[in-house]
């Protein structure tokens, strides 16, 4: 099953004008620094692969101050396009209420700045494990890209929180 979608039309979360503040996340109840869009489309291309593209834009307010003498796109947000990804991934295949959460970052490298104008292309292959415990997880490579050229490699594991039920169902 293929799927895109404009990050813009997404069901969750789509309005993409960031609230002032930290984000109120209600899937885990816990507070989130304001979002940054990390992603622009995304196509979930198998249960174990998806691909997502953000374009660095030069007016985007989180390029303010990062290197003003050469602005390039952080680093974390890189790591933030990864788990946008594996949400929307998870997302597609266990429903909309699946959460997922970083567990472990064992191997980050970049290798080519991003700059305004530039696309960040990553594409993520996941694959199903348990820890220690029997808890779901999906280990991920992210092979993160601009062009032709490699902006960075990205290994992380992320366990996979199941969908909780809707409060306020009615059922006694």
């Amino acid at each position: 099953m293929t799927s895109t979608q404009q990050a813009g039309a997404r069901p969750a979360g789509g309005d993409t004008a960031a609230p002032a503040g930290p984000a109120f996340t209600p899937v885990t109840g816990r507070l989130r620094a304001t979002p940054v869009d990390p992603v622009d489309e995304i196509a979930v291309v198998s249960e174990t692969e998806v691909v997502v593209r953000k374009t660095v834009r030069e007016d985007d307010p989180y390029l303010e101050g990062h290197y003003p003498e050469f602005t390039v796109y952080p680093g974390a947000f890189i790591i933030e396009s990864v788990f946008d990804a594996v949400l929307r991934l998870v997302r597609a295949h266990r429903g909309e209420r699946t959460f997922v959460e970083p567990a472990e970052i064992s191997s980050v490298r970049f290798t080519t700045a991003l700059r305004p104008g530039d696309t960040l292309q990553v594409r993520c292959v996941c694959e199903a494990s348990e820890d220690e415990n029997g808890a779901d997880v999906l280990r991920v490579v992210a092979h993160c890209t601009n062009g032709e050229a490699k902006a960075a490699l990205v290994k992380m594991a992320f366990r996979v929180l199941p969908a909780e039920e809707p409060t306020g169902s009615g059922a006694a």
